[in-house]
């Protein structure tokens, strides 16, 4: 019995430090680091390119393994094609020769993409989705558009709803699925979608949580639907939203400086991730002098990295040298994450060790409990064995004095 019970309580420990050691391992999944990741964050110029269109506007932007992919309106409502370019994210093509990183690589203009408000890149299919936002061919309600992302020419349509249209749309590689929010008509709605776009959960209607009247694209991160609320022309400048997925809620909106010179409008119209905590906004723009423009930002924002996940290859957002000054601080930024990754590292490390300190603890006062209390059974048994043997040797003293 004893040695049944020594061996129960040895599985309950080690039970218990793998329950621990599996929490601290939940903890430090990889992630932006707070609800305020956006809070005071620098953005660097990387690229600037003119808008062909004389009403152009570059509505939404994604990212491949080797492109930067921004999606101008070339002209709202009147049927023309739009104007889909890639740029080089890196030093080289996908052939390995020599690039200048964010030059042009493809453009292409064939296809109508209506208002084009929303792109999320899927490499399991290797497929761009267009979120169109408006249906003015009726036939287009509730409807996006797929793009092979290696030629960008419009491949097929289908149709997610008749009652709304898709304002914007990202692709969540971790856990195979969409995420879209709806126009005003679904009340601008967040959604998630399985691979093959059917909407498998409502996260809630989110109309007037933010500043703004209306929202850009989106884009996924971990536990969070980034956007850009729609401030043009309110006065009160540029500003970021954060909403979490498991807690269905607004979390931030922080307030945005692009350390615009000689600018008279803007308008951030689309977010992507580069990396792992690294994102890009593009943002419209029109100079004193009348000139238009789009203008990609990268940022840094706080991330926790998993513990022992290998590094990138560098051949992604190097932060080489013709990037100026601005990288330096971004490097900076790197190299405080790197330290906050360590300490993270030990705190992690301190808090299994703890743990299975007071796992074994507990079962150390379980056991000596258990002892205890069998070696009080012991004593009761002792004692009625005692008792037996003492009215046994009664009832044979007895038996002998009536023979006697």
């Amino acid at each position: 019995m004893k040695r049944g019970a020594f061996l129960l309580y040895i599985l309950s420990c080690l039970t218990g430090i793998f329950f621990c050691w599996n929490l601290a391992a939940k903890e430090v999944q990889a992630g932006i680091a707070s609800d305020q990741a956006f809070e005071g964050v620098t953005w660097e110029k990387i690229l600037e390119d003119d808008l062909e269109g004389a009403q152009g506007i570059v509505q939404s932007m994604c990212v491949t393994d080797e492109y930067i992919i921004c999606m101008e309106n070339y002209a709202e409502a009147t049927g023309e094609p739009d104007i889909v370019k890639a740029y080089y994210r890196n030093d080289t093509d996908e052939d390995g020769n020599p690039v200048e990183r964010y030059a042009l690589a493809k453009r292409v203009q064939e296809t109508d993409y209506e208002h084009a408000n929303g792109m999320a890149y899927n490499p399991n299919t290797n497929e761009i989705a267009v979120a169109l936002y408006t249906s003015y061919d009726p036939a287009n309600r509730g409807c996006i558009y797929l793009m092979d992302a290696d030629t960008l020419q419009y491949k097929s349509k289908l149709q997610i709803a008749a009652d709304y249209n898709i304002l914007g749309i990202d692709y969540d590689e971790e856990n195979d699925r969409y995420v879209i929010q709806t126009d005003a008509a679904g009340g601008y709605s967040f959604k998630i979608l399985d691979s093959s776009f059917q909407v498998i959960e409502d996260l809630g209607q989110y109309a007037g949580t933010a500043k703004g009247e209306n929202f850009q694209d989106l884009c996924v991160s971990g536990d969070y639907i980034i956007n850009f609320p729609l401030t043009l022309n309110m006065g009160i400048g540029d500003y970021i939203n954060m909403y979490s997925i498991s807690r269905k809620t607004l979390v931030s909106e922080s307030q945005l400086d692009f350390q615009f010179e000689n600018v008279v409008i803007d308008e951030p119209e689309a977010i992507a991730e580069l990396e792992p905590g690294v994102f890009l906004a593009a943002v419209n723009v029109q100079y004193t002098d009348g000139r238009r423009t789009v203008c990609l930002y990268k940022t840094m924002v706080p991330y926790e990295f998993d513990v022992g996940a290998e590094d990138k290859s560098d051949r992604n957002v190097d932060n080489t040298a013709e990037n100026g000054s601005e990288s330096g601080k971004v490097n900076d930024r790197k190299q405080a994450e790197d330290k906050k990754k360590s300490g993270s590292t030990l705190k992690n490390a301190l808090r299994v060790v703890f743990c299975v300190l007071f796992v074994l603890l507990a079962v150390f006062v379980l056991y000596s409990r258990h002892v205890a209390l069998e070696r009080e059974r012991q004593r009761k048994r002792d004692r009625a064995r005692r008792e037996r043997e003492r009215i046994l040797m009664e009832e044979m003293a007895d038996e002998s004095e009536d023979r006697l």
